[in-house]
């Protein structure tokens, strides 16, 4: 599978776990967290796998932010 086609099945999953966020929130998430961990890789296996968890917990957290302050 390759790298475009995993970051869209993260891109698919995060949006239907944080439907609030809209499509393009959760794309730009996953693709600043996807550039960020390959850029320091120096094994990309799990690649997609991490970017999901690290960019979901990035969702949460924007989440949790918004929710704490209404």
């Amino acid at each position: 599978m390759d790298s475009e086609h995993s970051l869209d099945r993260v891109i698919e999953h995060l949006t239907a776990r944080f439907p609030h966020h809209g499509e393009q929130a959760v794309a730009e998430t996953v693709y600043a967290t996807h550039a960020r961990l390959r850029r320091n890789a120096t094994v990309t296996t799990h690649l997609a796998a991490l970017t999901q968890r690290q960019a979901g917990d990035a969702l949460a957290r924007t989440l949790s932010q918004r929710k704490a302050t209404t």
